[in-house]
């Protein structure tokens, strides 16, 4: 139990103190493997893996899989504007 403690508040301080609702305690372990604390991060580093895997699987499929890539990546830097702003207010 103290080692997924010592995990969740890492997550914690990676992330300004808030916890993702969205996180999992599969995502926690996972995070901890790849000692990626950040969730942004860590969601891109999923995305990595998920186009990878892809790409092994089925080759043609990749234009479909870098076009929704591209999207999340504009999001995140939205949402990193977005946050900016909020803090600056």
């Amino acid at each position: 139990m103290g080692r997924m403690k010592e995990i969740y508040m890492q997550i914690m301080q990676a992330n300004n103190g808030d916890l993702p609702e969205e996180v999992t305690i599969a995502d926690m372990a996972k995070m901890h493997e790849l000692n990626i604390y950040n969730w942004e991060q860590y969601e891109r580093e999923k995305e990595k893996l998920r186009v990878f895997r892809i790409k092994q699987e089925n080759p043609r499929e990749i234009t479909k899989v870098a076009q929704t890539r591209e999207f999340w990546e504009e999001e995140l830097r939205q949402g990193q504007i977005r946050a900016r702003v909020k803090k600056e207010l």
